[in-house]
């Protein structure tokens, strides 16, 4: 009777230990179902933040009409600060002059962007010459480049490739023989002293299809662009980042004398100093609980007209239009 009791009990302690460990794993399951959703959500509100923040500073940008003093909205450096409920969105003028120019650079400009993403030579070499198969206008490829009979054909909804023109878009890079996803998006990897992880960047953070030649602006570009360029070192890269935030550039010889590294460098040939206009707008918003944030860019074209006032005498103003040109969501 008593073996039989103590059977029973045994049962009874093995079928509540089985329902605690379902119990605890469906509460877990529930759990990371809940924070999904809510960093979902958090995403999408940091959406509309960042897309509704850059709308009104084009705006007033494009109408010339100042926000008011006395609104919310703040300055801070160049940023103007939107407070929200849940977070704040940051809005700041930006210029693709601080991108790489892809259908103006240069083999050598492609071989160190791809360098700098550690690009094996092999590939990188591919790569280059494969981008500069689909912008030249014949079909005679590269040495290690692909033309017209290395890609698919015919495919429904897809131009031919290579294009064999300037790409239109920089998602088109894509497309390009040998290109992959982590090359263009960028990846993260495992740092062996800190145990931590960090981010490389893609080929889409570095480049951009808006032309403005094959030099860019030191004072716009990102580090992570600085550090493509020819006979930039990264430290020399870092450097000129902290220097600028004390003071712009105002020339070459500026830039070396407050940078002497760079003086013998080939690096001086891949940068232009100017009083660019912007042409985007960049909105960044963040979710203070969860720390979630959504970047958006909103590039917009300017064009310049002349404006009539009467014939006789002949008199007229020149006068600046500004139209959206797309939304760039990442």
């Amino acid at each position: 009777m008593r073996d039989r009791r103590g059977t029973v009990l045994i049962s009874v302690l093995w079928i509540v230990l089985v329902l605690s460990v379902v119990s605890f794993s469906l509460a877990s399951s529930v759990r990371v179902e809940v924070n999904s959703t809510q960093q979902s959500f958090d995403s999408e509100r940091a959406f509309f933040m960042a897309k509704g923040a850059a709308e009104i500073v084009y705006n007033s940008f494009a109408k010339s009409v100042p926000i008011p003093e006395d609104s919310p909205i703040r300055r801070e450096k160049d940023d103007y600060v939107f407070p929200f409920e849940s977070g704040e969105a940051r809005v700041r003028f930006d210029s693709s002059e601080g991108l790489i120019d892809i259908n103006s650079a240069s083999d050598k400009m492609l071989a160190s962007l791809f360098d700098s993403l550690g690009v094996d030579r092999e590939t990188r070499n591919r790569l280059v010459d494969s981008i500069l198969d689909w912008i030249d206008t014949d079909d005679i490829p590269h040495l290690y480049g692909a033309e017209v009979g290395d890609y698919p054909q015919g495919t429904p909804g897809q131009p031919s490739r290579p294009r064999n023109g300037p790409f239109a878009t920089v998602d088109e890079i894509l497309l390009v023989k040998n290109m992959t996803p982590d090359i263009f998006f960028g990846s993260f990897v495992a740092d062996s002293a800190s145990g931590q992880f960090r981010r490389i960047p893609g080929v889409r953070d570095l480049v951009t299809v808006r032309p403005h030649g094959a030099t860019i602006d030191p004072n716009r570009a990102s580090l992570d662009v600085l550090r493509t360029l020819p006979g930039m070192s990264p430290e020399s890269a870092s450097r000129l980042v902290s220097a600028r935030t004390e003071k712009l550039f105002s020339s070459a010889e500026d830039l070396v004398t407050r940078i002497p590294v760079l003086a013998s460098t080939e690096t001086l040939d891949y940068l232009k100093f100017g009083d660019d206009k912007p042409t985007e707008l960049v909105s960044r918003a963040t979710i203070t609980a969860s720390g979630v944030s959504r970047t958006v860019r909103l590039l917009f074209n300017r064009e310049e007209k002349l404006k009539f006032i009467s014939r006789m005498p002949l008199l007229y103003t020149r006068t600046e239009e500004v139209s959206i040109d797309r939304w760039r969501f990442e």
